[in-house]
């Protein structure tokens, strides 16, 4: 029988994962994002290394990472679509071929940082040959709602995903809303999740969202005027898509 888990933020599935001890599993990511943020990815000997010391505090754009780093996910398949992926992102993974990742490469090899084996792939949706069997699939709502799409494009892609015909069913699925990054389409998402539960006849399984967290502004920030403070991310946000536009990482 297929479960179905409905999420409201990403890092609520490590949890998940945590609680059910789970290990080995193939994962298939279907996001704007590769929520592998911090994450060293060597893709010619499938070894995925931590850059930092530690690893980073647990949120929704590093999950993945910590999954990995733990043990979890022997087998990541990326799926998305245009825009989508690390070329319209920031603070993603890093491959050994980026210009940062080969002098990366060179330090963590210096530090002999660990490695942790990892099956991984990453592709357009139009290049993926659908699910088999084994595999849990992982959508984040933004796979179609993206703030970077137009929201009356929201249903045909629903549409069209629906229509696909794989050759197996998942045993587990989870959808998560990211509200944070999806146009507001609550009625949309909650439509496509009983679609979804209809299509492999699975059990809705909806986990208690997470806690608001507040944020306590952390060393140079107290001191600096919250609009200067957005300007200056919003420059470098825009700095490193036009980078990541040149083929720059």
């Amino acid at each position: 029988m297929t479960i179905l888990y409905v999420i409201e933020q990403h890092d609520q599935l490590l949890h998940l994962w945590r609680e059910q001890q789970a290990g080995g599993l193939r994962v298939v990511h279907l996001d704007f994002h590769c929520d592998l943020r911090g994450l060293l990815i060597n893709r010619r000997t499938q070894q995925a290394y931590l850059i930092n010391d530690q690893p980073p505090e647990l949120d929704e754009g590093n999950f993945l990472t910590h999954a990995i780093i733990e043990g979890r996910i022997e087998c990541l398949h990326w799926i998305h679509r245009l825009p989508g992926g690390r070329q319209y992102d920031v603070g993603t993974v890093k491959y050994e071929t980026d210009l940062t990742g080969r002098w990366l490469s060179w330090l963590l090899a210096l530090k002999g940082r660990p490695a942790r084996p990892i099956h991984y792939e990453v592709m357009e949706l139009s290049a993926w040959p659908g699910l088999t069997e084994g595999e849990f699939l992982d959508i984040d709502w933004d796979f179609f709602a993206s703030l970077e799409y137009p929201l009356n494009s929201i249903q045909a892609q629903v549409e069209s995903f629906l229509g696909l015909e794989w050759a197996a069913a998942p045993q587990q699925i989870s959808v998560c809303y990211s509200p944070d990054f999806s146009h507001p389409s609550r009625s949309d998402f909650e439509t496509f999740i009983q679609r979804l539960a209809e299509k492999f006849g699975a059990t809705l399984v909806r986990l208690p969202p997470p806690s608001p967290v507040v944020e306590t502004p952390a060393g140079y920030k107290k001191y600096i005027p919250r609009t200067f403070y957005q300007r200056l991310r919003r420059g470098y946000y825009q700095t490193n898509l036009w980078l990541r536009q040149k083929g720059i990482y």
